[in-house]
């Protein structure tokens, strides 16, 4: 087999511009919980000296969420391998899963002013130590869905968190005014980055698109409330895009949660299902979206109307490194989903560093991770390798949407595609395997974004 036969000698020049983007960072500060209440009570800048005391020397398995050594590891590893990256992205996800509960488990302290000033303590820490390895790039973040004091899938426009993390997000953009303003009310902003000119980034916050979002409020002991929060943040991208069209700019756009359909957790929904005595409909109702339908459906056609002003979309939350198309085979457009530093799901920890050309347009990518996370210590250095570049692996002249339309045929239609494709997938990591019968879950979801799409790529003929 030869993927994408006959391509490959058309590859342009590679150019030298890079960008760095890494996911789901999931950081614990809990991993150790001796060290807890003196994290509580120090000040951000201090965290990492505490840290560095930790009896607990390993870093964190699969499973779990990224402790001090991992992540350290993580941004010593990014910054031999990209010094100096025109731009760094991280799409989301600072915070490590189950914050609240692990707080008031590990801490004992029922005061929410206390714990709004850890988590806003952990985002400071976080975005510090990114800082510090990177102080003259612009690196931007995104809100994830368990970044907030609510808990996941709870962030509320113009809450306190989105308060609380502005300036550290502004720090780290190098910009403040109109950002830090557009941060607070829904965690979404717009920038010119100045390394890469004739490009706008515009950064979304998916969560409130998600069909597990349900805005609580912090004040009032994490209650539900009515949020606007999703048509706000549309009507924003909406108008943002079309600036940047009128000013004949083209757009990366960046989010947490991509749109489409959740392989994983539809994989896991079906199984459930087929064990219940009602097996009606079966398929249909074990589809699990990302975004709430309606969402998508406005989100594809707004990127149609704007397909020659969108460059790329960058997003995160899968834990995988995969991609998404969306559009008809003339006039797609794709999403790269970042793999994540946090090995919880099983997954090796990974980060990509992105090749592009003047005007925005993606060229090549390349994957580096952890290939010994069991092994790593505080004292046994973490050993990060380039996993694989895009033009090699797909013998590929480009990364735009032909080319990954192309690698989906191929993968759904090649076993050898489709057993290199599962392999990137999970970074390499044998420890979580999937099935067989679980595959075309995950195959569909590449291109089937909505529930009726999906259902006639994966559910089987009555």
């Amino acid at each position: 087999m030869v993927l994408l036969a006959g391509t490959a000698h058309s590859a342009p020049n590679r150019p030298s511009q890079q960008i760095l983007i890494a996911s789901d960072l999931h950081f614990n500060p809990f991993a150790d919980p001796t060290l807890v209440a003196e994290l509580a009570s120090a000040p951000a800048r201090k965290w990492e000296a505490i840290l560095n005391r930790s009896s607990s020397t390993t870093y964190s398995s699969y499973g779990q969420d990224t402790n001090w050594w991992l992540l350290r590891s993580a941004l010593e590893a990014m910054r031999k391998t990209d010094p100096d990256p025109a731009l760094i992205m991280i799409t989301g996800d600072l915070l490590a899963h189950g914050f609240p509960q692990a707080y008031a488990k590990t801490m004992h302290d029922a005061k929410p002013e206390h714990y709004r000033d850890f988590v806003s303590k952990t985002v400071s820490f976080v975005t510090a130590e990114l800082h510090q390895r990177y102080s003259k790039s612009q690196i931007l973040i995104t809100p994830g869905n368990n970044d907030d004091e609510c808990g996941d899938y709870d962030i509320e426009g113009g809450g306190p968190f989105l308060k609380d993390s502005a300036r550290p997000a502004g720090n780290l953009a190098r910009t403040h005014g109109q950002l830090t303003a557009d941060w607070k009310a829904l965690g979404s902003f717009t920038v010119r980055p100045r390394s890469v000119p004739g490009v706008r980034i515009i950064s979304v916050n998916s969560v409130f698109f998600s069909n597990k979002y349900q805005a609580q409020n912090f004040a009032d002991s994490c209650s539900p409330v009515d949020s606007k929060a999703a048509t706000r943040t549309f009507a924003w991208l909406e108008s943002t895009l079309s600036r940047a069209a009128q000013n004949h700019e083209k757009v990366w756009l960046m989010f947490h949660i991509p749109p489409g359909i959740d392989g994983y957790a539809t994989m896991v929904s079906y199984r459930s299902l087929s064990q219940a005595a009602d097996s009606k409909d079966l398929c249909s109702r074990a589809i699990v979206p990302m975004w709430k339908p309606y969402w998508t459906d406005l989100f594809q056609h707004l990127v149609a109307e704007y397909q020659t002003t969108i460059a790329a979309m960058f997003a995160g939350h899968d834990h995988t490194d995969d991609f998404r198309v969306l559009g008809s085979r003339d006039d797609a457009q794709f999403v790269l989903i970042n793999p994540p530093i946090s090995p919880i799901y099983g997954q090796n920890p990974a980060f990509r560093v992105v090749t592009f050309a003047p005007g925005g347009r993606l060229v090549d990518q390349n994957t580096y991770y952890l290939t010994n996370l069991q092994a790593a210590q505080s004292d046994v250095p973490g050993v990060w390798t380039k996993e694989y570049g895009f033009q090699e692996k797909w013998n590929s002249p480009r990364l735009d949407a032909a080319s990954l339309n192309t690698i989906y045929d191929q993968i759904t239609s090649d076993t050898e595609a489709s057993t290199q494709w599962l392999t990137l997938l999970n970074v390499s990591s044998a420890h979580d395997h999937v099935p067989a019968n679980g595959v075309r879950t995950l195959e569909c979801a590449i291109e089937a974004l909505d529930p009726a799409s999906y259902k006639v790529c994966y559910c089987p003929a009555p």
